[in-house]
């Protein structure tokens, strides 16, 4: 594999586990305040801090496709 190609997919690799990351805690966190402070439940909340896990996972899927593509001239 080329070395370009390969740290290409390890940085994508390791933004899509940022954003995978960072909507687990912001959805932890939320879910832990309301089990502490017995308030009402946002649905639309919760749907909101599961749209950077759902952006991260399909970053994570088409990470190789997205490597070959910014890496296509360096193969020349």
């Amino acid at each position: 594999m080329n070395p370009y190609k390969r740290a290409a997919l390890l940085l994508i690799r390791l933004v899509a586990s940022g954003f995978i990351l960072f909507g687990l805690l912001d959805l932890g966190v939320y879910v832990l305040k309301h089990f502490l402070h017995k308030a009402d439940w946002q649905v639309m909340r919760c749907l909101l801090s599961g749209v950077p896990v759902v952006i991260g996972l399909v970053i994570l899927i088409k990470s190789p496709a997205i490597a070959a593509r910014l890496t296509q001239d360096f193969d020349e």
